[in-house]
């Protein structure tokens, strides 16, 4: 899959394409399904299938103060849309002045002059362009004029609900992270480079990975997960405290993870942790010991669940 920028648009001169456009964030069932569509279309029209999306999330950019975060990384956004056999992934940076484009403009300019666009297919709550104006019938008018076909695809449901990035959000930020598999296709997982905490796991005799994260995921609320962690391409069970360690009066996030069955010195080395199962949440205790014995119960759950 090639990888192309919105800075080097102007020099694209790939064949017709079969475009997917949206942003994608987790790149949930529903999100899969557009793809399907898209790669089956270009096999059908003997075109080559591209996705267009946006760098970082436009809610980001326009209300920022309301995002919880991205359920993605770039990184991770590639890693998938090369598994789904995309043959051009056009990243387009997101930035105000971008969202102040007309839709007909964005149109034109972007997917008619630049991406050589033959058809294209959208979800049904599609919307594009300044304020989010332009629907799906502008699009289907606008490929009249510009000889490109639209397929809109109808939302996928589970449950009799809409999936839908913002449900899955929602899910993950009340710590209901067993629902969202069915949702992604996967599980949830966010990764970061272990960093030295504050070397209390250890004393307790549960070493911790304290994770630290560069991208702005959503996070679930605080408490303890069972879940896995990908660690060189091998998978481990783990327990993990998302939040403020009461017990000790820290100051401070982190998100601290024992993993079972690996002793390895993990500090600056990449992993990832996907929330599998809810726990617990956050307990102040009064002895050290009443702790250890906690966590020893959260690691027998873990093992239940995931083993």
């Amino acid at each position: 899959m090639d990888v192309i920028y919105s800075r080097q648009f102007q020099k694209f001169s790939g064949p017709p394409a079969v475009l997917a456009i949206g942003s994608f964030d987790g790149i949930h069932l529903g999100h899969q399904k557009i793809i399907d569509k898209t790669t089956s279309l270009a096999r059908d029209k003997k075109l080559i299938s591209g996705l267009l999306s946006f760098q970082p999330h436009p809610r980001q950019v326009l209300q920022p103060d309301k995002v919880q975060g991205v359920l993605i990384s770039q990184e991770q956004k590639i890693e998938i849309l090369e598994s789904l056999n995309i043959d051009y992934f056009f990243c387009q940076e997101f930035t105000r002045e971008f969202a102040r484009q007309i839709f007909a403009d964005f149109v034109e300019s972007v997917l008619y002059s630049r991406l050589n666009a033959a058809h294209i297919v959208v979800g049904e709550d599609f919307s594009f362009g300044r304020g989010g104006t332009g629907d799906v019938r502008d699009l289907k008018s606008l490929g009249k004029k510009y000889d490109f076909g639209v397929t809109i695809h109808p939302a996928v449901k589970n449950g009799g609900e809409k999936i839908s990035s913002t449900r899955i959000r929602k899910l993950i930020s009340q710590g209901r992270v067993e629902k969202v598999q069915n949702l992604l296709g996967r599980f949830y997982e966010i990764r970061g480079k272990v960093v030295h905490g504050q070397g209390r796991g250890k004393k307790l005799g549960f070493p911790t990975a304290n994770l630290s994260l560069k991208t702005d995921y959503v996070l679930p609320q605080n408490g303890v997960y069972a879940g896995f962690v990908r660690y060189r391409d091998r998978r481990f069970a783990g327990a993990a405290n998302f939040g403020e360690n009461p017990t000790f009066s820290s100051k401070g996030y982190s998100i601290e993870i024992y993993i079972l069955d690996l002793d390895e010195e993990l500090y600056n080395e990449k992993i990832s942790f996907s929330p599998v199962k809810f726990i617990r949440p956050e307990e102040k205790f009064s002895r050290k010991e009443e702790l250890v014995e906690r966590i020893k119960q959260d690691i027998l759950y873990t093992r239940k669940v995931l083993c």
